[in-house]
């Protein structure tokens, strides 16, 4: 298991899209503060988050505002990383090469949990490299600033809660590229499920539908107190989310043939 890890980082490392990722996250970081200026994918619809953008636009974007001011972005990682799940897992899956591994004396387990386990690793990389960049961007830029009373605690917190809702969603996509061997199908199914998701929460009135909402969770992960929303029940919803899938996931390949 370890030499498949260390296998598959080694590949990682030396292909282009990897580096073309980081590039255009880079590119993405720099433009957004240059512009000083927040966006999020899909619906919301909160007076606190309103006014959380508010006074982010109000605000000059030293190092610490312009992290809370990222930490509103973040679910735009998730399309930073869907290249990432394809050059991990779904190229072995498509092409089926992981039969050499199996046969060499790899067990289906060992397999599934290297490959679930680089995607873990690496994502978290993103993370630190997002926030990092967008941190000493804004140092250069517009100075770092001082820091808001807890800032480190609720940064932690924030990081925390956006990793476990984006592998909530990816562990889905995961599981859809398990079950048919297509990058496509798991590539649209890891956009367009939290995209329904997160309009559904939006428009309907449904208790439970929001915790399932896991891109609104990464977005507004810094904001303490949302109205009628638990933390503690979102991570709960997302590690069940992530348990169950991970364990299809694996079912279904553990089940496919050579």
């Amino acid at each position: 298991m370890v030499n498949a890890i260390r296998a598959d980082l080694y590949r990682l490392f030396h292909t282009k899209g990897f580096y073309i990722t980081q590039f255009l996250l880079i590119l993405f970081v720099v433009i957004s503060v240059s512009a000083e200026a927040t966006g999020t994918v899909g619906v919301t619809s909160s007076d606190e988050i309103t006014g959380m953008q508010s006074r982010l636009q109000a605000n000059d974007w030293d190092s610490y505002q312009t992290f809370i001011a990222f930490s509103s972005m973040a679910s735009f990682l998730i399309y930073f990383c869907l290249p990432l799940l394809v050059m991990i897992a779904g190229y072995d899956f498509v092409h089926k090469s992981y039969k050499n591994q199996l046969t060499s004396g790899v067990s289906r387990l060992q397999y599934f949990g290297s490959k679930y386990l680089i995607f873990i690793v690496v994502t978290a990389l993103q993370f630190l490299f997002y926030y990092t960049s967008a941190f000493l961007t804004a140092a250069v830029t517009n100075g770092i600033g001082t820091a808001p009373k807890d800032f480190w605690i609720n940064a932690l917190q924030t990081i925390g809660i956006q990793f476990i809702g984006f592998q909530a969603i990816f562990i889905i996509g995961l599981c859809i590229l398990v079950i048919t061997f297509s990058n496509v199908s798991s590539v649209i199914s890891i956009i367009v499920i939290p995209l329904i998701i997160n309009v559904s929460s939006a428009l309907f009135n449904i208790g439970w539908l929001k915790y399932f909402d896991f891109q609104f969770g990464i977005n507004f992960a810094w904001v303490r107190n949302l109205p009628d929303f638990s933390w503690p029940v979102f991570l709960c919803f997302s590690s069940g989310v992530i348990i169950v899938m991970s364990y299809t996931a694996y079912q279904a390949f553990r089940h496919k043939s050579l």
